[in-house]
């Protein structure tokens, strides 16, 4: 997959820096291109290119304490500390 947008659904996001982390670990990952987190929407938009593999995408933002669903997915919020913030 090299064009496009995927938009993926994200639990546990609570404020800024949750965003800021997200999009940190994301966009080294080969293949992104764009990583864009929305608070408000609780998703992750990417733009995908040669290379991306959507497994290391899931696995790299749950080992921050997230979850990850599909766009379509509702995810609510769940109680506790934000995940940036260990």
């Amino acid at each position: 997959m090299t064009s496009g947008k995927l938009t993926f659904a994200i639990g546990g996001m609570r404020c800024p820096d949750c965003v800021t982390a997200i999009e940190n670990a994301v966009m080294p990952l080969p293949g992104v291109l764009y990583a864009g987190a929305s608070l408000a929407g609780a998703t992750l938009t990417v733009r995908p290119g040669p290379g991306f593999r959507q497994a290391d995408l899931v696995s790299r933002v749950v080992a921050l304490g997230y979850t990850v669903g599909d766009q379509a997915d509702a995810i609510a919020p769940s109680p506790g500390p934000c995940p940036c913030r260990w």
